[in-house]
């Protein structure tokens, strides 16, 4: 009878400590149908040790070829492996026309899980769920997306790499042609990242619908994006993304590397975001000629109600200063006349502030910056003079900018630079 009991006990232990580890969500993360029934789950259930990668692949606009080679290589590079209950998880959340430069309409946005056979070592891309006809740079779209991953893979941690086109902070279209913006009647929809071709034009999201439509918080948010890198796009995704990376100007359409950007954010111990944006820098770096032109940025974005403090109390001081400084005296992050990114210390320094001041600046920078990186120039802009964070400068705008920038920017209502 005793040998029995102990048996039993024996046998009632194994039964509770596999149903402790069980993760009641592993296998519908796998069934591609609607999650609209499910709540989140409680990350106390199962403790997951487990940490999500999040492709987001923007790509159905004129840089439709590089992000599908993108694609490629993300899929050659460090694959996590199995669909174990702890295995780390890298999801891609695509769209593209089907044969690249011809445009539909007809093409889904597409939800797939990549991961590497244990034993063969081979890939593996199982659909997760698919959006059809609907356009991927659309605040719901993300949401929904976004929302699908947070309930159907519990994890310690989460982040995110975006690709497509970018604008910064600029209302949508604005950059390729501001004439249709003035004047202030043209006060239209305002939206900056991301970008789906449609027969009307580009459809682009604002950056506050697209940090608003992120659910869960990320550990990094890293930006593929041209003109990312600006103070107003960092403090606008400060509560969504501990590490944000982006570059203050332009990207060449190759972009990160995505051969080994797996590697370092799924392959360690911890993700590296900075390693990422390192690769990017060395390799645009060791170029010649124009194709050696990249700026890269990376910024904890928790610090970043400091800056804001410090730049409120200097934009108060030197308002009249800022308000009529020439831009053609300050470091600029732009090519074509699109004089809308300028270098946020240089407009400081330009302006008069004196060095004590631009100490403290200075200090309250190196807290927010974990990594900064510019060849000596960008396709002929010298980059000479570069903190690493651009900003709107009021006296080479317009009273249309001007107006979005008072009521749509946060930064600015943290900050005042436009009253």
């Amino acid at each position: 009878m005793r040998k029995k009991h102990i048996l039993w006990t024996m046998i009632l232990a194994m039964a509770l400590v596999t149903s402790c580890f069980k993760d009641k969500n592993f296998e519908a993360g796998f069934d591609g149908g609607d999650s609209s029934s499910r709540s989140v789950p409680e990350r106390s259930e199962s403790n997951p040790t487990r940490r999500v990668m999040i492709m987001v692949s923007a790509g159905y606009n004129s840089l439709s070829g590089y992000l599908k080679e993108d694609l490629k290589e993300l899929e050659n590079g460090y694959l996590p492996e199995g669909k174990y209950m702890n295995s780390d998880v890298l999801l891609v959340l695509a769209r593209t026309p089907e044969t690249s430069g011809k445009y539909t309409g007809n093409e889904p946005t597409v939800l797939y899980r990549l991961y590497s056979d244990k034993v063969s070592g081979s890939m593996h891309k199982d659909t997760l769920k698919v959006w059809e006809r609907r356009i991927i740079c659309d605040a719901e779209t993300i949401n929904e997306a976004l929302t699908y991953i947070y309930k159907q893979f519990p994890a310690k941690s989460y982040g995110m790499v975006f690709s497509s086109h970018a604008s910064g902070w600029l209302p949508d279209g604005y950059y390729s042609d501001p004439s249709k913006f003035e004047p202030e009647s043209s006060f239209l929809s305002l939206r900056s990242i991301g970008q789906d071709v449609t027969p009307s034009g580009g459809v682009e999201m604002e950056i506050k619908d697209f940090a608003d439509a992120i659910p869960m918080h990320l550990d990094y948010l890293l930006i593929d994006a041209c003109l990312s890198g600006c103070v107003e796009v960092a403090y606008e995704l400060k509560d969504k993304a501990d590490v944000v990376g982006f570059s203050p100007a332009e990207v060449l359409a190759n972009g990160f590397d995505y051969n080994s950007i797996t590697g370092h954010l799924l392959g360690g111990p911890e993700p590296d975001p900075v390693a990422v944006c390192r690769d990017y820098f060395e390799y645009y770096d060791a170029q010649s000629g124009s194709n050696r032109s990249a700026t890269i940025t990376v910024v904890d974005a928790r610090k970043m109600g400091a800056l804001a403090a410090v730049c409120k109390e200097l934009f108060e001081t030197y308002r009249s200063q800022i308000r009529t400084l020439n831009g053609s005296y300050v470091q600029g992050y732009f090519r074509m006349n699109r004089h809308y990114f300028y270098d946020l210390k240089d407009i400081l320094v330009q302006a008069g502030v004196p060095t004590g001041k631009i100490t403290e600046l200075d200090a309250a920078l190196s807290e927010c910056l974990l990594y900064q990186a510019a060849t000596p120039s960008f396709l002929g802009i010298d980059l000479q003079r570069v903190c690493g964070l651009s900003m709107y400068l009021p006296s080479m705008g317009s009273d249309f900018l001007d107006n979005y920038y008072r009521n749509s920017i946060s930064w600015n209502k943290a900050t005042q630079l436009v009253k």
